[in-house]
């Protein structure tokens, strides 16, 4: 990995100003599931509020522009639905700025955030089987395999 690190690498919350931002990074996921419709007022807000009370999307910025993005969901405070595991999801790092080192920083600061809040215990996230750099980059930071999950589909 090539650390190059000319300007200062800054992470902070996103807000709802930052929309604009936070889509055209998601453009650049290598997800498959990526361009499923989101509705941006969800950002902010609960996704699934049996399993997650809130969304908060932490950006990594170079020079004022958002070159990274990462989301964590928090389970509900009280702890009133049993879960204690936080869910880390779309991590994204513009392809120019890969191989940097940026979105292992950003991962950090999220996991330091985590050990802050007193609801969580863990930490999950889905990654598909051909992100080969994101899994190493995942297991170096101590993410462990849970379990492997098959996804079909049907075309009408």
């Amino acid at each position: 990995m090539v650390e190059e690190h000319t300007a200062p690498f800054a992470i902070r919350l996103a807000c709802a100003e930052d929309i604009q931002s936070i889509e055209y990074l998601d453009r650049f996921g290598t997800s498959p599931t990526r361009n499923i419709h989101r509705e941006l007022e969800k950002y902010f807000g609960s996704v699934d509020p049996s399993t997650h009370e809130r969304g908060l999307i932490f950006l990594g910025e170079l020079e004022g522009q958002a070159v990274a993005k990462a989301e964590l969901m928090l389970p509900p405070a009280d702890g009133s639905e049993g879960s204690r595991t936080g869910y880390i999801r779309r991590v994204v790092v513009l392809p120019e700025y890969r191989q940097r080192g940026f979105a292992r920083r950003l991962l950090y600061y999220i996991i330091d955030f985590a050990r802050q809040q007193e609801q969580l215990e863990a930490l999950d996230l889905h990654v598909w089987e051909e992100n080969r750099p994101a899994i190493r980059l995942y297991e170096s930071l101590g993410f462990q395999l849970q379990h492997r999950e098959l996804y079909y589909r049907l075309s009408l």
